[in-house]
């Protein structure tokens, strides 16, 4: 069954999620919400994992792009998101 596709690279996205992630049983559909849903509220280029669900405990940021474009048809302003790869952990004051 082919999965919907919410974002550009969204495969690429989902085997870097899992590797971090301490629950590798992903409801890909619901991630991918939450997904859009933060990039959309914080505006960031990023999309935050929170440490409360990574394997380590630490934060990690998962690079994205966005293309803003409107439809020719019917004129609507779309947003498509790319992911950008590599997922880097947020390093704490007390790493340095």
């Amino acid at each position: 069954m082919m999965e919907k596709e919410y974002f550009v690279q969204q495969a690429a996205f989902l085997d870097d999620y899992k590797k971090e992630a301490k629950d590798e049983t992903i409801n890909v559909d619901q991630l991918a919400d939450q997904v859009i849903n933060q990039l959309n509220e914080t505006q960031e280029d990023y999309y935050l994992m929170s440490g409360e669900v990574a394997k380590d405990g630490n934060s990690h940021r998962f690079p994205f792009s966005r293309r803003v474009y409107s439809d020719e048809n019917d004129g609507t302003i779309n947003t498509e998101y790319t992911y950008e790869g590599e997922p880097y952990v947020l390093q704490t004051e007390e790493d340095k």
